[in-house]
């Protein structure tokens, strides 16, 4: 009876340590990305301040492997833009050529692998990221996916590509909601993909569940956050932005006032992600590099019109490109607030 009541205080310590544990994983967690990012912010500014010169070389690069998606989501412009400017997929050389520059330059940490297109419809993009990892050491890769074509690959092709994080776009609890949002896509089919993710605690530990907070469902996001985190799986709640002025309605799908729902980890990223930077103008430029399936530079994620084209990978090395006449022009505009003359910048949310 004493050993038994021995184990079963051993065990339920055993438990609140792990809970305890979790939650500091989580903290450092955000800790870690963020101290990435003020570490490589701060004397990146004083550097411009000084010189109109950033760091030799970005921070975060995103990659459109190729420009396609399967939805037509309300909160996106993926379905009006695709139809007026050119599609295609990025071809194995100039993919190579990136990732060995990335892999080689020691500032560079973070590979994102979508940019306005559906991720999974690359069929070679789980070989994209084992092959970033395995000549790199120390850098990131994720990418966001709206999860539907997930069931494409095996859990073991995920698994060893090795992966840092997927974040699968939810944003919704109930299907009437889902369904109103990510038009065109597979309800039924995305919840069963989570769930087979979920089933292997590798990818699970990877998964994150992102929600764009709109007015349509901001009454469930609270009650969704709280689901998953029943179920073991980290979520992320950011707010609608308009796409440099390109999203459909964007003054209707804005919330309404305050939403106090968010999970504290989401609510404290954003203010240090996007509030604070703001002090200084858009952090994007001069921190991230966005490449288009042709090698093309674009300003931004949010850039949805390619304009302006900054380089092109193909021609000049990324380092070339990063402090580049065009990039320090941009730049300066940006530092000084000028964003009405900037086409990517004047209509957008975030600025």
């Amino acid at each position: 009876m004493q050993r038994s009541m021995k184990a079963t205080t051993k065990n339920t310590e055993l438990n609140a340590s792990l809970k305890i544990s979790k939650k500091s994983n989580t903290w450092w967690h955000l800790y870690s990305r963020l101290n990435k990012k003020y570490v490589y912010r701060m004397p990146n500014y004083l550097r411009f301040l000084v010189s109109e010169n950033c760091l030799d070389f970005p921070l975060v690069v995103q990659i459109q492997t190729q420009s396609f998606c399967n939805g037509r989501c309300s909160i996106c412009p993926y379905p009006v833009v695709s139809r007026k400017l050119s599609q295609g997929a990025m071809d194995d050389e100039l993919f190579s050529k990136i990732a060995r520059e990335l892999a080689s330059e020691p500032l560079f940490s973070n590979l994102i692998l979508h940019l306005h297109n559906e991720p999974l419809l690359d069929a070679k993009i789980f070989e994209r990221v084992r092959y970033l990892k395995s000549i790199s050491k120390g850098k990131n890769c994720n990418f966001v996916t709206n999860g539907v074509l997930l069931d494409k690959f095996s859990l073991t092709e995920i698994k060893e590509s090795n992966i840092d994080r997927l974040t699968i776009s939810l944003n919704a609890h109930s299907r009437e909601t889902y369904e109103s949002t990510n038009i065109g896509l597979d309800y039924d089919r995305v919840m069963s993909n989570i769930d087979r993710l979920i089933s292997d605690k590798f990818l699970k530990q990877r998964l994150v569940l992102g929600f764009v907070l709109t007015q349509h469902n901001a009454a469930e996001i609270y009650q969704a956050t709280q689901y998953w985190k029943r179920r073991g799986v980290k979520t992320r709640v950011l707010p609608i932005f308009s796409r440099g002025g390109l999203v459909k309605d964007f003054e209707r799908l804005k919330p309404d006032g305050q939403y106090w729902g968010w999970p504290l980890v989401s609510a404290v990223w954003h203010q240090l992600v996007y509030k604070i930077p703001a002090i200084v103008g858009c952090h994007r430029p001069f921190s991230d590099m966005c490449i288009l399936y042709n090698g093309d530079i674009i300003l931004c994620c949010q850039d949805w019109n390619r304009s302006p084209v900054l380089g092109n990978v193909a021609k000049n090395s990324l380092k070339e490109i990063w402090n580049s006449d065009k990039m320090r022009q941009v730049r300066r505009l940006l530092w000084r607030r000028r964003y009405s003359e900037i086409d990517a910048c004047k209509d957008c949310s975030i600025v």
